[in-house]
């Protein structure tokens, strides 16, 4: 088991290293309140690192969706390099479509560490389904974003 997550987790970050960052980002669907326009998005690996200094700000971040909530679409995975953080829809106001995995996002969010119980890691695998690449047994430590905007790229 531990052998076909390594791979998993080795073909997701092929997936995303290979995933044409340099073109610019074209929103084709978006869900929640609407996108501030002022404001540039910045990488998850980039919020992550400034976590402290963003506090419980609201803040535009980039990456790639590679796993949605298959029950309703009420949480998703954004995924930069080896980073992930788990997206969550503000009052669950809104939701997205369960085939958003593989687009490119930007969510307007706040951005936080949480630990998950280990009821709440096996809920969430469950709900993955079989697309699920997270190893996600016990307490996990991750991070998080409750979202109040989300803008998708269709996949060409």
């Amino acid at each position: 088991m531990k052998k076909l997550t390594g791979l998993m987790l080795c073909l997701l970050v092929w997936v995303v290293s290979t995933a044409s960052a340099d073109q610019p980002f074209s929103a084709d669907q978006a869900f929640g309140a609407t996108m501030p326009a002022a404001g540039e998005a910045i990488s998850l690996r980039q919020a992550i690192a400034n976590i402290e200094r963003n506090g419980d700000q609201h803040i535009k971040i980039q990456g790639q969706i590679t796993e949605v909530c298959q029950a309703m679409g009420c949480w998703m995975i954004l995924v930069d390099g080896d980073t992930y953080a788990r997206i969550t829809f503000e009052d669950y106001g809104f939701f997205v479509p369960i085939e958003t995995s593989m687009q490119r996002s930007v969510v307007y969010g706040v951005l936080s560490e949480t630990v998950l119980s280990g009821e709440q890691a096996h809920h969430f695998a469950q709900d993955a389904g079989a697309q699920s690449t997270l190893e996600l047994e016990g307490e996990v430590k991750e991070y998080s974003i409750v979202a109040r905007a989300v803008q998708l790229e269709n996949r060409s």
